[in-house]
């Protein structure tokens, strides 16, 4: 899939990956001289086959899709214009053409003039962070205000996450899903996105809920084209472990394999054993507190 942002003279800028948006040079596409334009002001995200998604990064002044201000990520369609300060864009995109020679198949190596899909299959972690009631928080706030919201707390938690090595994959609306790509990866960097995303539950305006397991994932990965799908019965299982998380009305939920991996990071507590649709039998979940770190303020007295 190729996609493009055109410009107002008919430019055409290549939109690949995590392609960021804003007035600092470190961004994929800088755009000077309007101070509506924030440092960091937006994000488009490919994902999954030929999805680009738009993300307000919490910026002042917002961003535009045909007109309308983004108040949480939404996915691109083509032909969708986009406003950013002064900037005008028309999102694209098409089918990349065909290359003589190479067959529809999974192609197994790389040459100068293409990367190819390669997969692998590994035990790795998965998180999935979202906010909780959207849809009554959305009618209660002005859409400016929420945009900003949502924003600033999706970028508050790429930052975390990355911080620890780890990767948004994939915005879901109201939340988004996020993994860490290496099997190496140690419990505690795991453990220290977790205890920073609970401190940001506890100072966020809005509650927002977190889950996290760890299973055998399939990663499809094709770095150049900006893919990196996430495959396998685990990742449909993290998913249904949200919806159990939010019947039991727990902030912060993990599988048995997570909670027994993060059990010296902090206090795991079971919540019983539930079913998970899609999957048999029953399967036991547990709480979990992050530790307090040093200098941290104690916890109040039950």
């Amino acid at each position: 899939m190729e996609a493009w942002l055109e410009t107002a003279t008919g430019d055409r800028v290549p939109v690949q990956g995590s392609f960021s948006i804003g007035r600092a040079s470190q961004n994929t596409l800088v755009l000077p001289g309007d101070p509506r334009v924030s440092r960091r002001h937006a994000l488009i995200h490919q994902q999954g086959a030929g999805e680009f998604w738009l993300v307000d990064l919490g910026s002042s002044n917002g961003v535009l899709r045909n007109g309308r201000r983004v108040r949480q990520p939404e996915q691109l369609q083509d032909q969708d214009r986009i406003e950013i300060g002064s900037f005008l864009f028309v999102f694209g995109k098409q089918e990349a053409p065909p290359l003589s020679g190479v067959a529809e198949t999974t192609v197994t190596k790389t040459t100068n003039f293409l990367t190819i899909k390669e997969t692998r299959t590994e035990e790795l972690w998965l998180l999935i962070a979202d906010i909780e009631g959207f849809t009554p928080l959305s009618q209660k706030l002005p859409g400016d205000e929420l945009a900003k919201l949502v924003g600033r707390w999706i970028c508050s938690c790429k930052e975390i996450i990355e911080s620890q090595e780890g990767i948004i994959n994939k915005y879901l609306g109201d939340g988004f899903l996020a993994y860490w790509p290496s099997s190496e990866t140690p419990p505690a960097k795991i453990a220290g996105a977790v205890a920073e995303l609970q401190k940001l539950q506890g100072r966020q305006q809005f509650p927002f809920r977190l889950v996290l397991h760890r299973g055998k994932i399939t990663v499809d990965n094709a770095v150049a084209l900006g893919e990196n799908s996430l495959i396998g019965p685990d990742v449909n299982f993290i998913f249904r472990l949200e919806k159990v998380a939010g019947k039991l009305g727990q902030p912060c939920l993990l599988s048995k394999t997570a909670a027994g991996l993060l059990a010296g990071f902090g206090r795991t507590v079971s919540v019983g054993e539930h079913p998970v649709a899609g999957f048999g039998g029953h399967h036991e979940f547990f709480s979990y507190e992050s530790a307090p770190a040093p200098g941290d303020p104690a916890p109040p007295a039950s």
